[in-house]
C-alpha cells in the first residue's frame, strides 16, 4: 500500500511541476488579436474582386499607304464599273493602295463600289462629272460647273470633300485648243489658288489607247517604273478587262523589285505634265 501511494504522489507531483512550468512560460505570450487577412492569403475565387478582361479595341482594317524612295501611286481613271469591284478584291488581297479617280456617268449604279473604295482606305478622286471634252472646255465656268457636280456626288457618297483633281486628258492636253484657247493654264491657275491638287501620271500603262492584252500593259507599265515617285496611269472603265488581269503581276513584281504602295493625298509631291494650252 505504502508503495501505490508513493507512485501516486510522485505521478500528481510530477503533473503539477509540469502545470507550473507551463504557467510560468505563458506569462510572456501576448495575444494579439488578428485583424484583416493579408491578400496573399484570401481566396481568390471568393474575396477578391473580379476584373472583367479588356475587350480588344476595335481597329479599323485600312490598307497600309507606305511613301518610300521608290513609291508606287496606282491610279485608275474613268470609273467606277463593275470592274472597279473586281479591282478592290485584288487591292484587298495584295495588301494595297490606290486613287480611284471618278467621273459622273455611272456613279449612280456603283455608289456602294465607291464607298467599299473609301471604306477600305483608298483616295476616292475627282475626274469630271461629264467627261465631255467639248463641254468642259468650251468655257472656264463650265469646267468648274462640272467639277463641283461631281465633288458633290462624291461627298454624298463617303462623306468627304475631296480635293484631288485629274483634267481629263491631262493638263498636258491640246484638244482643249479646239475650243478655248488658254482655257488649261486659266483652270490650273485658279486650281492651285482654291487648294484643290491636281495630278499627273509619270507611268503610262497604255490601256487608254486601244485593246492591249495583259501582256502589254505589263511590259508599259513594269519598263518605265523607276526610282523616286511612280504614279501610274490605269483605267477602269467597263472594257479595260485586261488592266484588271494584268494588274496581280503588276503588283508582284513592284514588291519583288523592292516598291511600295501609297494613294495620293494632298501632301504628295504633284507630278505635272508641261501645259501645252
Amino acid at each position: 500500500m505504502d508503495n501505490k501511494l508513493k507512485i501516486i504522489s510522485i505521478i500528481l507531483g510530477t503533473f503539477l511541476i509540469i502545470i507550473f512550468v507551463m504557467l510560468s512560460l505563458n506569462k510572456n505570450v501576448e495575444i494579439v488579436e488578428v485583424g484583416e487577412i493579408p491578400k496573399s492569403f484570401v481566396n481568390p475565387n471568393t474575396d477578391l474582386p473580379i476584373k472583367e478582361p479588356k475587350k480588344p479595341e476595335q481597329t479599323k482594317n485600312t490598307i497600309p499607304s507606305i511613301v518610300s524612295d521608290k513609291t508606287i501611286y496606282l491610279t485608275f481613271d474613268d470609273g467606277p464599273s463593275y470592274l472597279t469591284n473586281q479591282i478592290l478584291d485584288i487591292l484587298k488581297s495584295e495588301n494595297v493602295v490606290a486613287t480611284f479617280f471618278v467621273i459622273g456617268r455611272s456613279i449612280d449604279n456603283y455608289t456602294d463600289t465607291v464607298k467599299r473604295a473609301y471604306d477600305e482606305g483608298h483616295q476616292i478622286a475627282l475626274h469630271s462629272f461629264s467627261h465631255d471634252y467639248k463641254y468642259i472646255y468650251s468655257a472656264d465656268e463650265n469646267y468648274f460647273d462640272d467639277l463641283n457636280k461631281i465633288k458633290t456626288k462624291v461627298y454624298n457618297i463617303i462623306g468627304n470633300n475631296s480635293r484631288i483633281i485629274r483634267l481629263p486628258g491631262g493638263s498636258s492636253n491640246t484638244v482643249s485648243k479646239k475650243y478655248n484657247e488658254g482655257i488649261v493654264t486659266r483652270i490650273t491657275n485658279k486650281l492651285n489658288e482654291n487648294d484643290y491638287y491636281y495630278f499627273d501620271w509619270n507611268v503610262d500603262s497604255g490601256d487608254a489607247s486601244g485593246k492591249l492584252t495583259k501582256d502589254q500593259i505589263y511590259h508599259n507599265t513594269v519598263s518605265t517604273l523607276h526610282q523616286g515617285q511612280n504614279i501610274i496611269l490605269m483605267h477602269d472603265t467597263g472594257a479595260k478587262k485586261t488592266t484588271v488581269e494584268a494588274l496581280p503581276n503588276i503588283i508582284k513584281y513592284a514588291k519583288e523589285n523592292g516598291y511600295t504602295f501609297a494613294k495620293i493625298n494632298k501632301n504628295t509631291r504633284t507630278t505635272h505634265h508641261h501645259i501645252n494650252n
